[in-house]
């Protein structure tokens, strides 16, 4: 991963720990998911198609799920995310 990248991906783990703290709510983090995706280079790395499934994900789980099962089904597939951005920006 490109140090720019390592930059976007950085900022994107803080977002999602902040969504897990209950700073910023569930369109925040949905929105935050897609501007890094268009934010990210194509370096080699497999952090842009990461993104992008996590991001249809949680846009799936916007739009169907009852809105007070949403923060922990989203919670849930943002800590797995969460863990497979660390272990990219751990091989920068």
């Amino acid at each position: 991963m490109n140090e720019h990248n390592a930059l976007v991906v950085a900022r994107l783990v803080q977002s999602i720990d902040d969504f897990v703290s209950g700073t910023i709510e569930i369109d925040d983090i949905q929105s935050r998911l897609a501007s890094s995706l268009t934010l990210l280079e194509m370096d080699g790395s497999s952090a842009y198609q990461t993104l992008r499934v996590a991001e249809a994900d949680v846009e799936e789980i916007r739009f169907t799920m009852l809105q007070d099962e949403q923060r922990p089904a989203a919670t849930f597939r943002l800590d797995d995310l969460r863990a497979t951005l660390l272990e990219e920006l751990g091989r920068v």
